[in-house]
């Protein structure tokens, strides 16, 4: 079935694009969400009379959607969730999930902007994608953990963490690295306080005894050979 594009479909077309498609996808989809019209000569010169209307409504929408990423981009969705010792979780987490946890930090988003073609039923930390309009769309994280403890350590480790062995090593390699930066601090801080000690002592030296000592020498020599 041929159908004529109202909007930007990834992996169809671009606006007033004429392509063929399946007709369960076009009748069910496409045609009663305005996303498309049947290509029958009626709609094509249709569009034809609308299209800079059509064009210039959708360049809002990019605008609008573009407003709202900036209050999005880069968010973190953080779900604390029951689960056994393996990950699995009691239950599952679903696009309403996400929706209703970024309703707290008062954004606000639609299931159908989620890009979750699946429950979430382990634990997870990953990037989801919401898609505000077919240009327009950013990445969130999605953890999803037993406690904010855990979801912290997932967050530092950029992955998800299952079994209660897996969890201790985790805490004990997180535990290292902050151990060898403090290390790696301290030893920098030691030889930048130590330069100018050293800097100092160089500089005393002039008043050493030994020193002066030496100087009158040279000086009672020269004054010898005059």
């Amino acid at each position: 079935m041929n159908i004529i594009l109202l909007e930007k479909i990834k992996k169809l077309g671009d606006i007033g694009d004429e392509v063929k498609v399946k007709s369960g996808y076009a009748r069910n989809f496409l045609v009663p969400n305005n996303k498309a019209l049947y290509a029958t000569s009626e709609n094509r010169k249709y569009f034809e009379e609308k299209k800079t209307e059509i064009k210039s409504q959708n360049d809002k929408l990019i605008k609008n959607a573009k407003e709202r990423l900036k209050s999005i981009s880069g968010q973190e969705v953080t779900l604390i969730r029951a689960a056994s010792d393996s990950g699995q979780l009691f239950g599952s987490v679903s696009t309403k999930d996400i929706v209703n946890s970024l309703a707290e930090k008062n954004i606000s988003i639609l299931k159908n902007e989620v890009d979750l073609n699946k429950s979430i039923k382990n634990l997870t930390y990953e990037n989801i994608t919401i898609n505000l309009h077919p240009e327009v769309s950013c990445e969130i994280i999605l953890n999803v953990a037993r406690s904010s403890e855990e979801a912290s350590t997932q967050k530092k480790l950029g992955k998800a963490v299952t079994s209660n062995s897996e969890i201790e090593d985790n805490k004990i390699e997180i535990s290292k690295e902050f151990s060898d930066q403090n290390e790696i601090e301290t030893v920098e801080i030691q030889e930048k306080t130590t330069k100018p000690v050293d800097l100092i002592n160089e500089v005393d030296n002039t008043n050493d005894p030994k020193t002066s000592t030496k100087k009158n020498k040279i000086l009672d020599s020269d004054t010898t050979s005059i």
